[in-house]
């Protein structure tokens, strides 16, 4: 069933400004060097972007979709965070908001690992489950 323009307008607007369920993950902001320097040793070919004010979005596919992320090692789920706090690469500013690519690996509750970067979650977050649509719409 094909979604109606302001049905999904809808769905976008809830997916940024409806917080979901408290998600206990995330670092201390005091231990951020910690787990730079972890995941350093971890993924030593992936550039290190730290966010806070996030929420691990979980998208909603189909088994097919689902097979699909599997052969690319990848799992349906991501981050969006409001705040970046730094992005070794620089293609974010202090204080963007970024949305990441499909989840690979998530290590010591805070290392967000996809194909190209490591994301080290930042403070409290939230999780909740959206369409794919929704998710993919902030490319």
């Amino acid at each position: 069933m094909k979604t109606t323009p302001t049905a999904h307008l809808n769905n976008l607007v809830s997916a940024f400004n409806h917080e979901g369920d408290l998600f206990d993950a995330g670092c201390d902001e005091c231990d951020i060097d910690l787990y730079k320097s972890k995941s350093r040793k971890l993924f030593p070919y992936k550039s290190i972007c730290v966010v806070k004010s996030w929420m691990w979005w979980d998208f909603e596919v189909t088994e097919e979709q689902s097979s699909l992320l599997k052969q690319n090692g990848q799992h349906a789920s991501l981050i969006k965070a409001d705040n970046v706090i730094d992005d070794e690469t620089g293609r974010f500013r202090s204080g963007d908001w970024v949305r990441s690519s499909p989840l690979v690996s998530f290590t010591e509750n805070c290392i967000f690992e996809t194909q190209n970067t490591v994301y080290l979650l930042v403070g409290k977050g939230s999780r909740k489950t959206v369409s794919l649509d929704t998710a993919i719409a902030f490319v």
